[in-house]
């Protein structure tokens, strides 16, 4: 009986319950809250599917909360607080469908330091001399960590665009982060990882395959904040664990907003304008439809794309369980992981698009790189 009021399976639950809540209700506010079919990273069949999934993970969230226990109850509260900021910010997207990115950056530039404030964790060594002398100065680790966490939001946002993608990388990376915390005996942040798994999981059924609900901008970046609180928080309270160990962990999500904002920047348009040249959509393109439609289930090509991008997050779970916790180890794993994205990338964004011969546009940038 005991696992009926452990926080996780509670998290689990109340997400689940508050989603079908949301996905019954649809037709009383879809006309505000309906994922549009308009736009180039829109991929989904329906056009009444609520984007506003990220209540439902609110709700879970602080239901395990409230039946937690000190001391992993106070860091689930900084966090909550801080990744409920965020949410805000992302719902007035969800909602309005016009909030202007410097709107949602600001949200989760605020999120990041409310996190910093409220645990008193940051980022104060990196393991590179010179960069750690700077980190010294409490002011300017402050703002570092604000801007890692906020990046990390926006990266989880980013890759938000099939069926189970995010929800179903952000549960893979915190089972990475759980599995360093087991290794170096900081059961607390374990279990901590292990209760976010749990409100997750219970989103996660009703996302993947189907897409009955999504996360919308406010439940990225709500995941998003979460996440980046433990990336900070595992090498900061573990001397043991190199910092670099979260980038490792983070590598698929914080590659896919670098890559980004490079071609962007490169093609001369805004980071944040939305275009159709993300990874999880070359594969979408080129394996996801092609494999669905050979298994005769063409109409599942996007729960099949969200499914082959968990490779990355995979890697980067493989790495962390079988390496070392140094930064030696881990700058290799980060060279090797770096080294598969851009391979895949590369060779995806060559390929002629189905049924045509001619390369994809916009892609003359990678030829010169």
């Amino acid at each position: 009986m005991a696992v009926l009021v452990h926080p996780a399976f509670v998290g689990f639950i109340v997400t689940l319950l508050a989603g079908v809540g949301i996905i019954a209700t649809k037709r009383w506010h879809s006309a505000a809250t309906a994922d549009s079919q308009a736009g180039p990273q829109k991929f989904h069949d329906s056009s009444t599917t609520p984007r506003i999934g990220g209540l439902a993970v609110l709700a879970g969230y602080w239901a395990a909360v409230s039946v937690s226990a000190p001391p992993a109850r106070d860091l689930l509260l900084g966090a909550g607080v801080s990744a409920g900021l965020a949410l805000l910010g992302g719902l007035a997207e969800d909602f309005t469908k016009r909030a202007h990115p410097a709107a949602r950056l600001i949200a989760t530039t605020f999120a990041g330091l409310t996190f910093c404030l409220l645990t008193g964790y940051v980022v104060w060594r990196v393991e590179m001399a010179v960069v750690d002398d700077f980190l010294a100065v409490p002011l300017i680790a402050l703002g570092f960590t604000v801007f890692a966490i906020a990046v990390l939001a926006h990266a989880i946002n980013m890759i938000d665009g099939f069926h189970g993608l995010a929800v179903g990388t952000a549960i893979i990376l915190l089972i990475a982060f759980s599995f360093v915390c087991l290794r170096v005996g900081d059961d607390v942040l374990a279990l901590f990882c292990l209760i976010v798994i749990g409100v997750l999981a219970g989103f996660a059924v009703l996302n993947f395959p189907f897409g009955y609900i999504f996360l919308g901008d406010g439940g990225a970046y709500f995941v998003g904040i979460v996440l980046a609180g433990v990336a900070v928080m595992v090498p900061m309270r573990n001397p043991g664990v190199s910092p670099w160990i979260s980038i490792v962990v983070l590598a698929y999500p914080l590659m896919e907003v670098a890559v980004s904002s490079i071609r962007k920047i490169r093609a001369g348009t805004s980071p944040f304008k939305p275009d159709r040249r993300h990874l999880h959509m070359l594969v979408y393109e080129h394996l996801g439809t092609r494999i669905a439609k050979a298994a005769g289930a063409g109409h599942l090509a996007n729960p099949v794309t969200g499914m082959l991008m968990w490779s990355m997050p995979l890697a980067s779970l493989i790495a962390v369980e079988w390496l070392a916790l140094s930064r030696e180890w881990s700058l290799l794993a980060v060279v090797l992981l770096l080294a598969l994205y851009v391979t895949a990338y590369r060779k995806l964004a060559r390929m002629p698009l189905p049924g045509s011969r001619s390369p994809q546009p916009g892609n003359e940038w990678r030829d010169r790189t």
